[in-house]
Protein backbone atom coordinates (compact mmCIF):
# COMPACT_ATOMS: atom_id res chain seq x y z
CA UNK A 1 0.00 0.00 0.00
CA UNK A 2 1.60 3.55 -0.61
CA UNK A 3 2.26 5.60 1.61
CA UNK A 4 -0.03 8.91 2.31
CA UNK A 5 1.45 11.97 2.53
CA UNK A 6 -1.27 13.81 4.42
CA UNK A 7 -4.68 13.14 5.11
CA UNK A 8 -7.12 15.93 6.37
CA UNK A 9 -10.27 15.28 8.68
CA UNK A 10 -9.39 18.81 9.91
CA UNK A 11 -11.39 20.66 7.20
CA UNK A 12 -13.42 18.01 5.55
CA UNK A 13 -16.18 15.47 8.12
CA UNK A 14 -16.56 12.96 5.06
CA UNK A 15 -14.47 9.82 7.35
CA UNK A 16 -15.16 11.02 10.24
CA UNK A 17 -19.03 11.53 9.64
CA UNK A 18 -19.70 8.35 7.91
CA UNK A 19 -17.54 6.50 10.40
CA UNK A 20 -19.88 7.53 13.31
CA UNK A 21 -23.12 7.32 10.74
CA UNK A 22 -21.86 3.41 10.12
CA UNK A 23 -20.29 2.66 13.14
CA UNK A 24 -17.28 1.35 11.66
CA UNK A 25 -14.90 -0.66 13.20
CA UNK A 26 -11.13 0.43 13.39
CA UNK A 27 -10.26 -2.35 10.52
CA UNK A 28 -13.35 -1.12 8.01
CA UNK A 29 -12.01 2.31 8.40
CA UNK A 30 -8.55 1.66 7.51
CA UNK A 31 -9.81 -0.77 4.68
CA UNK A 32 -12.25 2.51 3.28
CA UNK A 33 -9.21 4.64 3.93
CA UNK A 34 -6.99 2.61 2.06
CA UNK A 35 -9.48 1.97 -0.67
CA UNK A 36 -10.15 5.80 -1.37
CA UNK A 37 -6.14 6.73 -1.63
CA UNK A 38 -5.95 3.84 -3.75
CA UNK A 39 -8.66 5.26 -6.43
CA UNK A 40 -7.09 8.76 -5.65
CA UNK A 41 -3.54 7.46 -6.83
CA UNK A 42 -5.06 6.20 -10.13
CA UNK A 43 -7.01 9.47 -10.69
CA UNK A 44 -4.08 11.13 -10.34
CA UNK A 45 -2.25 8.60 -12.74
CA UNK A 46 -4.29 8.87 -15.49
CA UNK A 47 -4.29 12.99 -15.43
CA UNK A 48 -0.04 12.30 -15.34
CA UNK A 49 0.68 13.29 -11.89
CA UNK A 50 2.86 11.74 -9.61
CA UNK A 51 1.86 11.72 -6.52
CA UNK A 52 5.06 11.32 -4.69
CA UNK A 53 6.24 14.46 -6.52
CA UNK A 54 4.02 16.57 -4.24
CA UNK A 55 5.08 15.15 -1.11
CA UNK A 56 6.90 18.05 -0.19
CA UNK A 57 3.83 20.66 -1.04
CA UNK A 58 1.83 18.71 1.18
CA UNK A 59 4.32 18.11 4.25
CA UNK A 60 5.91 20.34 5.95
CA UNK A 61 9.45 20.64 5.13
CA UNK A 62 12.37 20.99 7.92
CA UNK A 63 14.80 23.46 5.25
CA UNK A 64 11.95 25.34 3.41
CA UNK A 65 9.91 28.24 4.78
CA UNK A 66 5.97 29.07 5.09
CA UNK A 67 4.49 32.57 4.31
CA UNK A 68 1.45 34.24 4.44
CA UNK A 69 1.65 37.23 1.78
CA UNK A 70 -0.85 40.13 3.29
CA UNK A 71 -3.14 42.25 1.10
CA UNK A 72 -5.09 45.54 2.03
CA UNK A 73 -8.01 44.82 0.02
CA UNK A 74 -8.73 48.55 -0.13
CA UNK A 75 -5.53 49.24 -2.20
CA UNK A 76 -5.55 46.44 -4.90
CA UNK A 77 -6.63 46.95 -8.09
CA UNK A 78 -10.10 48.24 -8.08
CA UNK A 79 -11.08 46.92 -11.44
CA UNK A 80 -10.19 43.35 -9.95
CA UNK A 81 -11.40 41.20 -7.43
CA UNK A 82 -9.10 41.81 -4.67
CA UNK A 83 -8.49 38.10 -3.64
CA UNK A 84 -8.09 37.19 -7.31
CA UNK A 85 -5.99 40.43 -7.74
CA UNK A 86 -3.32 39.28 -4.50
CA UNK A 87 -3.24 35.70 -5.97
CA UNK A 88 -2.29 36.75 -9.10
CA UNK A 89 0.48 38.38 -7.89
CA UNK A 90 2.08 35.71 -5.87
CA UNK A 91 1.99 33.18 -8.54
CA UNK A 92 3.56 35.52 -10.78
CA UNK A 93 6.16 35.45 -8.83
CA UNK A 94 6.85 32.20 -7.20
CA UNK A 95 9.58 30.25 -9.08
CA UNK A 96 8.55 28.16 -12.17
CA UNK A 97 9.72 24.65 -11.89
CA UNK A 98 8.60 24.19 -7.71
CA UNK A 99 5.33 22.67 -6.31
CA UNK A 100 3.52 24.38 -3.62
CA UNK A 101 0.18 24.35 -1.73
CA UNK A 102 -1.68 27.50 -1.93
CA UNK A 103 -3.97 28.47 0.60
CA UNK A 104 -5.90 31.78 1.06
CA UNK A 105 -8.41 33.68 2.51
CA UNK A 106 -9.58 36.73 5.23
CA UNK A 107 -8.37 37.19 9.04
CA UNK A 108 -10.83 36.99 11.29
CA UNK A 109 -13.22 39.43 11.58
CA UNK A 110 -15.73 40.62 14.60
CA UNK A 111 -14.20 40.83 17.30
CA UNK A 112 -10.44 40.25 17.15
CA UNK A 113 -9.50 43.79 15.26
CA UNK A 114 -7.05 44.87 17.71
CA UNK A 115 -6.04 41.01 18.67
CA UNK A 116 -5.09 40.41 14.51
CA UNK A 117 -3.48 44.13 14.52
CA UNK A 118 -1.33 42.82 18.04
CA UNK A 119 -0.21 39.90 16.61
CA UNK A 120 0.76 40.92 13.13
CA UNK A 121 2.71 44.37 14.63
CA UNK A 122 4.98 41.28 16.85
CA UNK A 123 6.05 39.20 14.14
CA UNK A 124 4.84 40.35 10.27
CA UNK A 125 7.51 41.75 7.71
CA UNK A 126 5.84 45.32 7.01
CA UNK A 127 6.32 46.52 3.92
CA UNK A 128 3.96 49.58 4.17
CA UNK A 129 1.79 49.27 7.19
CA UNK A 130 -1.06 47.60 8.63
CA UNK A 131 -4.15 50.46 8.57
CA UNK A 132 -6.46 47.74 7.04
CA UNK A 133 -10.21 48.82 7.69
CA UNK A 134 -10.45 45.46 9.50
CA UNK A 135 -9.47 42.43 9.43
CA UNK A 136 -12.20 40.84 7.03
CA UNK A 137 -10.75 43.37 4.55
CA UNK A 138 -6.88 41.99 5.15
CA UNK A 139 -6.42 39.18 2.35
CA UNK A 140 -4.28 36.56 2.69
CA UNK A 141 -2.44 34.19 0.04
CA UNK A 142 -0.28 31.10 1.73
CA UNK A 143 2.17 29.12 -0.08
CA UNK A 144 4.53 26.52 1.39
CA UNK A 145 7.90 24.83 0.24
CA UNK A 146 9.62 27.74 -0.51
CA UNK A 147 13.38 28.33 -0.33
CA UNK A 148 14.96 31.41 1.52
CA UNK A 149 15.73 32.68 -1.98
CA UNK A 150 12.26 32.41 -3.28
CA UNK A 151 10.19 33.71 -0.59
CA UNK A 152 13.09 36.85 -1.00
CA UNK A 153 12.67 37.01 -4.51
CA UNK A 154 8.58 36.85 -3.85
CA UNK A 155 8.91 39.68 -0.84
CA UNK A 156 10.95 41.74 -2.95
CA UNK A 157 8.51 41.51 -6.04
CA UNK A 158 5.46 42.04 -4.73
CA UNK A 159 6.46 45.25 -3.19
CA UNK A 160 5.44 47.27 -6.27
CA UNK A 161 1.96 46.16 -5.54
CA UNK A 162 -0.04 48.89 -4.01
CA UNK A 163 -2.20 46.79 -1.73
CA UNK A 164 0.93 44.82 -0.21
CA UNK A 165 1.41 44.89 3.45
CA UNK A 166 4.10 42.64 3.94
CA UNK A 167 4.50 38.98 5.34
CA UNK A 168 3.79 36.79 8.06
CA UNK A 169 6.53 34.30 8.34
CA UNK A 170 5.15 31.14 9.18
CA UNK A 171 7.97 28.49 9.24
CA UNK A 172 7.96 28.06 12.77
CA UNK A 173 5.17 27.63 15.13
CA UNK A 174 3.46 30.82 17.21
CA UNK A 175 0.05 32.28 18.22
CA UNK A 176 0.01 34.59 15.21
CA UNK A 177 0.48 31.27 12.79
CA UNK A 178 -2.22 29.83 14.00
CA UNK A 179 -4.44 33.01 13.93
CA UNK A 180 -3.71 34.11 10.46
CA UNK A 181 -3.86 30.85 9.37
CA UNK A 182 -7.00 29.83 10.88
CA UNK A 183 -9.66 29.92 8.58
CA UNK A 184 -7.64 29.78 5.17
CA UNK A 185 -8.96 27.53 2.19
CA UNK A 186 -7.08 25.21 0.29
CA UNK A 187 -6.83 26.96 -3.52
CA UNK A 188 -4.83 24.06 -4.77
CA UNK A 189 -1.20 22.73 -5.49
CA UNK A 190 0.96 24.26 -7.95
CA UNK A 191 3.06 21.69 -9.27
CA UNK A 192 5.26 23.26 -11.67
CA UNK A 193 3.21 24.28 -14.97
CA UNK A 194 0.23 22.90 -13.49
CA UNK A 195 -2.02 23.54 -11.48
CA UNK A 196 -4.17 21.25 -9.43
CA UNK A 197 -7.49 21.53 -8.22
CA UNK A 198 -10.76 20.73 -7.43
CA UNK A 199 -14.02 19.98 -8.95
CA UNK A 200 -17.65 18.95 -7.92
CA UNK A 201 -18.40 15.44 -6.86
CA UNK A 202 -21.04 15.13 -9.06
CA UNK A 203 -18.63 15.69 -12.28
CA UNK A 204 -16.53 12.71 -13.73
CA UNK A 205 -12.99 12.95 -12.58
CA UNK A 206 -11.91 12.58 -16.59
CA UNK A 207 -12.73 15.98 -17.06
CA UNK A 208 -10.70 19.44 -15.40
CA UNK A 209 -12.43 22.07 -14.12
CA UNK A 210 -11.34 25.30 -12.37
CA UNK A 211 -14.20 26.69 -10.18
CA UNK A 212 -12.03 29.79 -9.24
CA UNK A 213 -12.68 32.81 -10.01
CA UNK A 214 -8.40 33.15 -10.87
CA UNK A 215 -7.96 32.67 -14.45
CA UNK A 216 -4.59 30.19 -14.10
CA UNK A 217 -4.08 29.99 -17.94
CA UNK A 218 -3.28 33.25 -18.15
CA UNK A 219 -0.20 32.31 -16.32
CA UNK A 220 0.56 29.92 -18.88
CA UNK A 221 -0.38 26.81 -16.38
CA UNK A 222 -2.44 23.45 -16.97
CA UNK A 223 -5.31 23.14 -15.16
CA UNK A 224 -5.90 19.40 -13.82
CA UNK A 225 -8.37 18.97 -11.10
CA UNK A 226 -10.09 16.01 -9.58
CA UNK A 227 -13.64 15.51 -7.14
CA UNK A 228 -13.65 17.75 -4.37
CA UNK A 229 -13.57 14.75 -2.12
CA UNK A 230 -10.16 13.54 -2.92
CA UNK A 231 -9.51 16.70 -3.06
CA UNK A 232 -10.44 18.05 0.52
CA UNK A 233 -8.82 14.44 2.12
CA UNK A 234 -5.43 14.32 0.04
CA UNK A 235 -4.26 17.68 -1.01
CA UNK A 236 -5.25 19.95 1.61
CA UNK A 237 -2.09 20.96 3.36
CA UNK A 238 -2.71 21.71 6.90
CA UNK A 239 -0.40 24.41 8.23
CA UNK A 240 0.41 23.44 11.90
CA UNK A 241 -1.09 24.92 14.60
CA UNK A 242 -0.94 25.20 18.48
CA UNK A 243 -3.78 23.44 19.08
CA UNK A 244 -4.30 21.47 22.73
CA UNK A 245 -6.61 19.08 22.29
CA UNK A 246 -5.77 15.38 23.64
CA UNK A 247 -7.75 14.46 20.05
CA UNK A 248 -9.68 15.42 17.54
CA UNK A 249 -10.95 14.02 14.48
CA UNK A 250 -8.25 14.57 12.51
CA UNK A 251 -5.96 12.45 14.63
CA UNK A 252 -8.48 9.72 15.26
CA UNK A 253 -8.61 9.55 11.23
CA UNK A 254 -5.13 9.91 10.68
CA UNK A 255 -4.42 6.87 12.77
CA UNK A 256 -6.97 4.96 11.55
CA UNK A 257 -5.69 5.06 7.79
CA UNK A 258 -2.40 3.62 9.19
CA UNK A 259 -3.71 0.36 11.17
CA UNK A 260 -6.14 -1.61 11.87
CA UNK A 261 -6.23 -1.58 15.22
CA UNK A 262 -6.32 1.37 17.63
CA UNK A 263 -5.75 2.69 20.94
CA UNK A 264 -6.17 6.51 22.65
CA UNK A 265 -2.52 8.24 22.56
CA UNK A 266 -3.10 8.89 25.88
CA UNK A 267 -2.00 5.31 26.72
CA UNK A 268 0.98 5.10 24.89
CA UNK A 269 4.58 5.59 26.23
CA UNK A 270 7.33 6.99 23.75
CA UNK A 271 10.35 4.85 23.56
CA UNK A 272 13.73 5.87 22.39
CA UNK A 273 16.44 3.07 22.14
CA UNK A 274 19.59 3.94 24.52
CA UNK A 275 21.78 3.49 21.26
CA UNK A 276 19.60 5.16 18.89
CA UNK A 277 19.58 7.74 21.37
CA UNK A 278 23.17 8.06 22.03
CA UNK A 279 23.90 8.06 18.05
CA UNK A 280 21.26 10.77 17.62
CA UNK A 281 23.44 13.00 20.17
CA UNK A 282 26.73 12.14 19.59
CA UNK A 283 27.43 10.43 16.37
CA UNK A 284 28.73 12.91 13.50
CA UNK A 285 25.80 12.13 11.89
CA UNK A 286 23.23 12.23 14.34
CA UNK A 287 20.55 14.70 13.44
CA UNK A 288 20.58 16.22 17.36
CA UNK A 289 23.74 16.20 17.41
CA UNK A 290 24.29 18.19 14.03
CA UNK A 291 21.21 20.58 14.83
CA UNK A 292 23.19 21.33 18.05
CA UNK A 293 20.83 19.60 20.40
CA UNK A 294 23.23 17.19 21.84
CA UNK A 295 22.50 18.95 25.43
CA UNK A 296 18.79 17.14 25.03
CA UNK A 297 17.96 14.98 27.51
CA UNK A 298 16.82 11.43 26.18
CA UNK A 299 13.55 11.82 28.63
CA UNK A 300 12.88 15.49 27.11
CA UNK A 301 12.75 13.96 23.92
CA UNK A 302 10.46 11.75 25.24
CA UNK A 303 8.05 14.35 26.33
CA UNK A 304 8.49 16.81 23.14
CA UNK A 305 6.98 13.92 21.14
CA UNK A 306 4.38 13.16 23.89
CA UNK A 307 3.15 16.85 23.46
CA UNK A 308 3.56 16.93 19.94
CA UNK A 309 0.77 14.16 19.74
CA UNK A 310 -1.98 16.90 21.01
CA UNK A 311 -1.24 19.34 18.49
CA UNK A 312 -2.68 16.34 15.85
CA UNK A 313 -1.20 16.93 13.02
CA UNK A 314 0.42 13.16 11.71
CA UNK A 315 1.55 12.97 7.94
CA UNK A 316 3.37 10.09 5.77
CA UNK A 317 1.29 7.63 7.20
CA UNK A 318 2.46 4.48 5.99
CA UNK A 319 1.00 0.93 6.49
CA UNK A 320 3.56 -1.70 5.25
CA UNK A 321 2.65 -5.62 5.14
CA UNK A 322 6.24 -7.28 4.06
CA UNK A 323 5.23 -10.82 3.20
CA UNK A 324 8.29 -13.42 4.45
CA UNK A 325 10.35 -13.88 1.21
CA UNK A 326 12.80 -17.27 1.54
CA UNK A 327 16.01 -16.06 4.46
CA UNK A 328 13.95 -12.67 5.41
CA UNK A 329 11.29 -12.38 7.76
CA UNK A 330 7.87 -10.78 6.96
CA UNK A 331 6.88 -7.98 8.75
CA UNK A 332 4.05 -5.55 9.14
CA UNK A 333 3.79 -2.14 10.96
CA UNK A 334 2.02 1.37 11.33
CA UNK A 335 4.46 4.52 11.14
CA UNK A 336 4.41 8.43 10.21
CA UNK A 337 6.30 11.41 10.88
CA UNK A 338 5.78 14.31 12.96
CA UNK A 339 7.42 17.63 13.09
CA UNK A 340 9.15 19.13 16.49
CA UNK A 341 10.70 22.24 17.12
CA UNK A 342 13.13 22.86 19.84
CA UNK A 343 14.19 26.83 21.14
CA UNK A 344 18.00 27.47 20.70
CA UNK A 345 19.53 30.35 22.75
CA UNK A 346 20.35 32.49 19.67
CA UNK A 347 18.80 32.63 16.09
CA UNK A 348 15.49 30.52 15.10
CA UNK A 349 14.54 27.15 16.37
CA UNK A 350 15.60 23.96 15.00
CA UNK A 351 13.05 21.87 13.40
CA UNK A 352 13.41 18.56 13.38
CA UNK A 353 11.63 15.38 11.38
CA UNK A 354 10.78 12.27 13.95
CA UNK A 355 9.71 9.10 12.02
CA UNK A 356 7.23 6.73 14.74
CA UNK A 357 6.42 3.46 14.73
CA UNK A 358 2.58 2.93 15.62
CA UNK A 359 2.23 -0.45 17.80
CA UNK A 360 -1.11 -0.16 19.37
CA UNK A 361 -0.97 -3.87 20.78
CA UNK A 362 1.98 -2.49 23.48
CA UNK A 363 1.01 1.20 23.48
CA UNK A 364 4.11 2.02 22.01
CA UNK A 365 5.77 4.67 19.69
CA UNK A 366 9.04 3.71 18.56
CA UNK A 367 11.24 6.14 17.53
CA UNK A 368 12.54 4.76 14.27
CA UNK A 369 15.40 8.13 13.45
CA UNK A 370 15.20 11.95 13.19
CA UNK A 371 16.50 13.90 9.94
Amino acid sequence: MSRIHTLNARGNLLFAAIREHYKWTDDRTFREIQRTHSDFLEILSEKGISYDELRNALTPQTNKHEAAFLFDEHRCNPERIPGVDAVDAVFKRLPAKTTHSILGGELVGDDHDQLARRLLKDKAVIVQDLNFKHPAFCFVVYVNNLSTEALAAVHEGLKSHSGYLGYMPCTYASLTKTFVTMHLINFGVRHKNIMILGHEDDRPNTENHNLHMHDYTALGLKIRSVQLMYFGIFLSYKPEQMLLKDSDDDLEIAVRAMSKEVAPFSDFTVVIEDKKFEYLTTEKGGKLALAGLSHLTKAKLEVAVRDKMRSSYLYSLDWRDVPANGASAGYKGSFFNIMLEFPREAGEPERVTVALEYQPTNKVLRVVTVT
